[in-house]
């Protein structure tokens, strides 16, 4: 969770409602970590629930880089928030999958979160409702991008090994059967191919202009013959199958001659064929590509090349991935078939969030402080449940009473003042005033749970009490306004 460095929100000198002002946001930082590290202090690892902080703030900082209008601070964005996210995503399913054991596990962490990335994305100023809409359908393309360049790198790593145990096989020697439907087949792909590498080079116009004419004679040529060659083969294998079922051919190719050079003309051009065939695909792709980038992008967003960009990013990274996760076995099996699925949850919980900003729910403003202090509460609570002592659970409640009410205070100087005026030490003070306040409130508290234990458990317990104060905490923000 960074604490200054560059601003990602380019904010400018007066009257910019962004983020707060930076001595308001450390003061809801430092609040957020001592919660943050006196929980993981109570579980025996005091850097437990803070140790995501680096993907909660990869997460926030793609998110305010996606809304950018170059295309590589768009690219970025998108390698920055999809994978944190998916990964804390899986973090929250986990602890979804376990709260049936312990249901206060659920809201200690994603209260926690929570809490982290509305301090992040206050300091990015990445979090209102048209940074998440533009987030959401930016992703939302690349996703879909990635799935189907996944789809196509599938059926071409099938067709490969498909095409290579046939190539095998009628180089080793096969039936004649077999090795008149392979050398068709093989000829019909090459043909195909071919043709379409053909189409795919500019040749006419590469040509000198004076040449021109006579180039595109031959051109349209050689692409008539290739197309005579691919229909001729998969015809005559058609003719074939029609003579396999009526049981002539058979009996055609049982005949000596015929049959050993059948087998010797499918071994010998098997691996020149599918050369001809792979290689015909590359340069029909790499001719498509150069094409692209030399015309350049005008008809296409910036957004969109930025999400097609990415996808093939995560293409690369899923490929790289696959022999690690194979070492692993039946986990590494379970974690690939989810990895299509985590991002639709990252998407859910966006259109989440929208919903709660296009409903009031969520302060359209002061959306990151409203985020920080509901996963304070969330926290609160989750103590409450797992069996903290009383002192966490109101000191986590309070601290996100704080933190709503010195956020608050900060974007209304930003508001007022701008970011460039030095209002530190107002913004300080006021921080202290109701960091006093707090504390005030949670040794009050503390009394009442003291005489509590001391009359007896009938009074209540620490998950009642903990209900109790966020009753209080609720009512209060109410009269706060």
């Amino acid at each position: 969770m960074a604490i200054g460095g560059t601003r990602l929100d380019n904010p400018s000198a007066v009257g910019d409602e962004g983020r707060p002002r930076g001595a308001s946001l450390t003061v809801v930082a430092v609040i957020v970590v001592g919660v943050l590290a006196a929980a993981g202090f109570l579980v025996g690892q005091p850097l437990l629930f803070s140790s995501f902080g680096l993907l909660v703030g990869l997460a926030s900082a793609g998110l305010a880089l996606l809304c950018r209008d170059r295309l590589g601070p768009v690219v970025l964005g998108h390698l920055l928030f999809l994978p944190s996210a998916v990964v804390l995503a899986a973090l929250v399913a986990v602890s979804g999958l376990v709260a049936f054991a312990r249901p206060g596990l659920v809201f200690l962490v994603v209260g926690g979160l929570a809490a982290m990335f509305g301090v992040a994305a206050g300091w990015n100023d990445a979090f209102d409702r048209e940074t998440v809409q533009t987030a959401l359908g930016s992703s939302v393309i690349s996703y879909v991008f990635w799935l189907v360049a996944v789809v196509v790198v599938g059926i071409a790593v099938a067709l490969g090994i498909a095409g290579r145990q046939v190539v095998l096989s009628l180089t080793r020697g096969t039936g004649p059967v077999a090795g008149l439907f392979g050398l068709l087949a093989l000829l019909g792909v090459a043909g195909g191919c071919l043709y379409l590498a053909v189409r795919a080079i500019p040749a006419v116009q590469l040509t000198p202009v004076h040449r021109r004419p006579a180039a595109r004679a031959r051109y349209m040529r050689l692409r008539s013959t290739l197309v005579y060659v691919t229909a001729g083969a998969w015809g005559l294998a058609a003719v074939a199958v029609a003579g396999l079922v009526a049981g002539v051919l058979q009996t055609v190719l049982a005949i000596p001659p015929i049959s050993g050079l059948v087998a010797v003309v499918a071994a010998l051009t098997a691996i020149p064929l599918a050369c001809v065939a792979v290689l015909s695909v590359l340069i029909a792709a790499v001719a498509w590509v150069a094409r692209r980038a030399t015309s350049g992008f005008d008809s296409l967003s910036t957004g969109t090349v930025g999400a097609a960009v990415a996808a093939l990013c995560y293409v690369f990274a899923l490929l790289v991935l696959v022999p690690t996760l194979a070492r692993f076995g039946a986990v590494g099996l379970t974690f690939f078939f989810a990895i299509p699925v985590l991002p639709v949850l990252v998407y859910a919980i966006l259109v989440i969030v929208l919903v709660g900003f296009y409903t009031g729910a969520i302060p359209g403003r002061a959306g990151s402080v409203a985020v920080a202090a509901a996963g304070l509460i969330a926290v609160g609570l989750g103590a409450a449940l797992v069996g903290f002592p009383s002192l966490f659970v109101f000191g986590a409640v309070a601290g996100g009473l704080v933190v709503w009410d010195v956020g608050t205070f900060g974007l209304g100087v930003t508001a007022e003042l701008g970011h460039i005026p030095e209002t530190r030490r107002l913004e300080l003070y006021h921080g202290v005033i109701a960091v006093g306040i707090a504390l005030l409130g949670i040794a009050a508290l503390s009394a009442l749970d003291i005489a509590r234990r001391s009359v007896g458990p009938a009074v209540g317990t620490p998950a009642t009490m903990g209900v109790a104060v966020l009753g209080v905490v609720l009512v209060a923000l109410a009269l706060r306004g």
